[in-house]
């Protein structure tokens, strides 16, 4: 249903106060590069050497649960996320992937309270705000779907800014736009399916503009019916 592409993996930037947490922060930012570079067995391997090291990291648990996903480990992926929220209810992304994976599975109301719960750890994630937009439209909860899509196009600045501080601006920006350009589609679909004609052609133009290539079929089904109407 959707693509398990926007986790937020952050770089260990704690100063290290003992050996053992100075070496799993090193153990974790060579499993990160292997993980930005698709070699996910080896960033599996380098993950699980910095938690033996320091098991105290969220961030080490996330980015396994990560890898284990891609790697189709699906109940490990989910083992990792849930220890991750228990090491550190601060973070949204655990949450988030956590409701991703029960999205795939159409488990949704398990997928709609993670993906609730994220945003109320932080609310400025805008990942999550995608993921949970998608939710709702296969679900048919079309206007709140809407709400989700529109606070995720408001948050270019918010997300921007977050991956800079993370030096994964470069890496990580090029999914946002992408996902962006996407959320204009669903935009149009969704005010497509309320009836808001005017509005689903405004935004299903703006997928177009955007590179939303399958944009063309149903931006073509609503300005035909305006012409008849």
């Amino acid at each position: 249903m959707m693509l398990f592409v926007l986790l937020s993996a952050s770089k260990c930037d704690n100063k290290p106060t003992k050996s053992a947490k100075e070496e799993a922060a090193e153990l974790y930012n060579k499993g990160l590069e292997l993980d930005m570079s698709g070699n996910y067995r080896q960033a599996f391997m380098f993950y699980s050497q910095s938690i033996e090291k320091d098991s105290t990291s969220s961030d080490a648990f996330t980015n396994r649960g990560v890898v284990r996903f891609f790697l189709e480990d699906t109940l490990g992926a989910i083992s990792d996320y849930e220890k991750a929220s228990s090491v550190d209810k601060t973070k949204p992304t655990p949450l988030n992937n956590l409701g991703m994976i029960y999205a795939s599975q159409q488990q949704y109301d398990k997928a709609q309270e993670f993906f609730e719960r994220a945003i109320a750890v932080d609310s400025s994630y805008a990942e999550t705000y995608y993921n949970y937009g998608v939710l709702l439209y296969e679900t048919k909860s079309f206007e709140k779907s809407i709400q989700m899509f529109e606070r995720f196009a408001a948050s270019e600045e918010s997300i921007a800014q977050r991956l800079r501080n993370q030096n994964l601006y470069d890496d990580l920006m090029p999914i946002y736009y992408a996902n962006l350009a996407n959320s204009l589609f669903y935009l149009g679909l969704c005010h497509k399916n309320i009836g808001n004609a005017d509005k689903a052609v405004y935004y299903l133009k703006q997928a177009a503009d955007n590179g939303v290539e399958y944009v063309v079929d149903s931006l073509k089904t609503i300005t035909q019916k305006l012409v008849v109407e």
